[in-house]
């Protein structure tokens, strides 16, 4: 399924909560890869997705690949496209004060130290790293 310029999808999904997503997976990769090939060019592999358990009431195993078909000649193959999910999120909390002068709730070294550790898992880039950063030791 086309989502964009030279982009696709292949998605897979079992029909039972009793299979596994690897081959579902495998069969995706296949078909992206033969599709590709079928328009002379080279599989280039932007994300991929698979259905998280517990696998009931029609949530069964899925898989998801979206790709880019592309010339052998085109530079964008000699990047790196694939990019991770984030498996952290967190939320940012600054220090208010009330009228009392009392601390609603912060942690701001721990709040920082979030932050690195996403920015470090490459989740968050140096210049988002930086922004929010900001953010947090200003209070916003």
């Amino acid at each position: 399924m086309p989502i964009g310029k030279d982009t696709f999808m292949v998605s897979r999904q079992a029909a039972t909560g009793f299979s596994g997503s690897g081959t579902l997976k495998a069969e995706a990769f296949q078909e992206a890869n033969k599709y590709c090939e079928g328009l002379s060019k080279n599989l280039q592999v932007i994300n991929t997705h698979e259905a998280s358990p517990p696998y009931v009431f029609g949530n069964f195993p899925k898989a998801e690949i979206q790709f880019m078909c592309l010339d052998s000649i085109d530079a964008e193959l000699n990047r790196p496209k694939l990019k991770k999910e984030a498996n952290s999120i967190i939320e940012i909390k600054s220090e208010v004060r009330t009228k009392s002068d009392q601390p609603k709730s912060v942690d701001t070294y721990t709040e920082l130290m979030k932050l690195d550790d996403l920015r470090k898992k490459g989740i968050l880039t140096d210049a988002e790293f930086e922004i929010q950063k900001k953010k947090i030791l200003s209070g916003s």
